[in-house]
């Protein structure tokens, strides 16, 4: 099985596809969207496309309120169990995503809204390879309604794909709207949506200085934070540091060095030396005063 075909295990899915369904009925009842359904048996008669106007309403009307009085009236005589996940399906989202990610047993849809999230998300009724080829990820999707369900997030089966052509830039920006999700919130796979974590001084400085783009999107932040005391300093030199030293490799094996010991300064090479207690020792030598540990050491081992 690939990991676009993973969705709710059978069981699981039939349950949530009748507790759906008694609820549709339900609302089809208090709206009378489509004269001929009675019962989930006259719903399941109807093709997914012909159900939508009468899902549109679960979510265009007030859809707390239809929800909380299904559960108080029960007209399909559901257990306690079944009525109390019924019940949280008044934490739904609705709205537009973009599908960035196949996961071993889910798909990560991005609310890249402010602040961004990302949810972790199980198919019920249609798996996500029917509907788009991981090749074409990430892919712009709306009309989309995300709901609690045993401890998990699945969305309802209906799903648009937006027709969209973005420009080259559209992945890049996506995929630094997915990092902040996951740097703020992690990966969402429940509901109710957690409140933002707190992050110090020190981990936000770090996912600001985390590669070159985010170091030009969070300048001003950056600027800020090291300002502060001279351990968010450091660290924002040693970030510097280990960015350097990520091109800085191919450029010493070019010249055919020897493995050793190098001292960076922002993007600056400030000193070397075989040995790495003998770069420190320069270090203490030739940096200003309580700066000595600024610089960030690069192992060069061609």
């Amino acid at each position: 099985m690939s990991e676009a075909d993973r969705r709710l295990s059978e069981e699981s899915e039939q349950r949530f596809l009748d507790l759906y369904a008694h609820l549709l009925v339900y609302v089809n009842d208090r709206f009378d969207v489509i004269e001929e359904i009675e019962t989930v048996a006259d719903l399941e008669q109807h093709y997914t496309d012909e159900l939508l106007p009468l899902r549109n309403t679960l979510y265009n009307e007030s859809t707390t309120d239809l929800i909380e009085d299904f559960v108080d009236q029960n007209p399909a005589d559901l257990s306690e169990a079944d009525l109390e996940q019924v019940a949280a399906w008044t934490d739904f989202i609705t709205g537009e995503f973009v599908v960035v990610r196949y996961r071993e047993d889910d798909a990560i849809f991005l609310d890249w809204t402010e602040p961004p999230k990302a949810y972790a998300v199980r198919p019920a009724r249609l798996p996500f390879v029917e509907v788009w080829d991981e090749s074409a990820l990430p892919v712009p999707v709306s009309s989309v309604v995300l709901l609690p369900f045993e401890d998990q997030i699945v969305y309802d089966g209906w799903i648009g794909v937006k027709n969209i052509i973005f420009g080259g830039s559209f992945s890049t920006d996506i995929d630094d709207e997915y990092e902040e999700a996951k740097h703020r919130f992690g990966i969402i796979d429940s509901f109710p949506v957690p409140e933002e974590a707190e992050k110090t001084d020190a981990e936000e400085l770090r996912f600001y200085m985390k590669n070159k783009r985010n170091r030009e999107r969070y300048a001003s932040e950056i600027e800020q934070l090291r300002e502060k005391t001279d351990e968010l300093e450091q660290i924002y030199h040693q970030e510097m540091g280990k960015a350097r030293a990520r091109s800085l490799g191919r450029e010493l094996r070019e010249l055919g060095l020897n493995e050793a010991y190098v001292a960076i300064y922002d993007d600056r090479i400030i000193t070397s030396a075989p040995s790495e207690s003998e770069v420190r020792e320069l270090l203490e030598e030739i940096m200003p005063a309580g700066k000595a540990d600024h610089p960030y050491i690069y192992h060069f081992d061609p």
